[in-house]
């Protein structure tokens, strides 16, 4: 069984990669933009960021072969420079083949509304500290019967030492009532729970005389994720653990514009886990811009 582990929780990972030097050589770019851990560093004050990501995971046992392309997007933006609200959205395509016989789903995911705002920062505590409530709005497309509106909240603390290491680790839970397996059945709740962990580098930071920046991070990952599956006409629940190296490039112009890339490529440590993956993540962030 395959669970999708870039979900929005997963997503809150990408979130103000430079939310803080308002010039690309004033200081060290905020270490986030990671794959699975979500990072504490919202958005500058009426900077926006767009955010988009890819994740193929791919599993095989005996006869069995499953695939699975999850993409999801997320938009970002800074109220002031320490709250941030976040939009969320999502579909998944999966594929199932076994003895010659295919079957592919497609389906929507739901959306997510969200705020974060940053309680504690390094400039006069040992850590970065956001947290922030989550609405979670269902896609009632497979059964329209449910009630399916949620809730969650989402923690993520990170430590940059200002060096060549910097840390982070997140947890993001959730809870959707309201679900039921068909028509009939008694309705009941959909908890999800999420919890990473990430040892990053930077083996480059290079300022340019223009004024231009590039620079490489490099990451270490671990989650470790709950979620409650409709499967069958029952209600299961999956635990998936993964280990992802990751690495991702970002360029900063004279003007303070970031543009990202990244691939990490997930490998699954546990029965339930697909058995590898990789994800692909864009974004682009405009610091001042309205």
């Amino acid at each position: 069984m395959i669970t999708k582990t870039v979900t929005f929780a997963a997503l809150l990972c990408l979130s103000g990669a430079y939310a803080g030097a308002q010039d690309a050589g004033s200081s060290p770019e905020e270490p986030d933009f990671f794959f699975l851990t979500g990072g504490p560093y919202t958005q500058q004050k009426y900077s926006p960021q767009i955010i988009w990501s890819n994740q193929w995971l791919g599993s095989k046992t005996g006869d069995l072969d499953i695939r699975q392309l999850t993409g999801a997007g997320r938009f970002e933006f800074g109220v002031t420079d320490y709250l941030e609200a976040d939009f969320e959205f999502g579909a998944t395509r999966t594929r199932l083949e076994s003895v010659g016989q295919q079957l592919v789903d497609t389906q929507l995911d739901g959306m997510m509304l969200g705020a974060r705002y940053r309680v504690l920062r390094e400039d006069f505590a040992p850590v970065t500290l956001t947290i922030g409530p989550q609405l979670l709005i269902p896609n009632h497309s497979s059964r329209p019967w449910e009630t399916g509106y949620g809730y969650g909240v989402d923690v993520s603390a990170a430590r940059d030492w200002g060096g060549p290491v910097f840390a982070g680790a997140s947890l993001n839970w959730r809870n959707t009532p309201g679900i039921r397996p068909f028509r009939e059945a008694p309705s009941s709740s959909r908890l999800q729970l999420s919890y990473a962990f990430v040892l990053g580098l930077r083996p480059l930071e290079n300022v340019t005389k223009n004024d231009t920046k590039h620079d490489i991070h490099v990451f270490a990952e671990l989650q470790t994720s709950r979620d409650d599956e409709v499967e069958d006409d029952q209600i299961s629940t999956w635990t998936n653990v993964f280990l992802a190296p990751g690495v991702r490039y970002g360029f900063i112009n004279s003007r303070g514009i970031l543009a990202e890339i990244g691939v990490a490529l997930p490998i699954g440590l546990n029965r339930d886990a697909p058995n590898w993956g990789t994800i692909l993540q864009l974004q682009l962030e405009m610091p001042g811009l309205f």
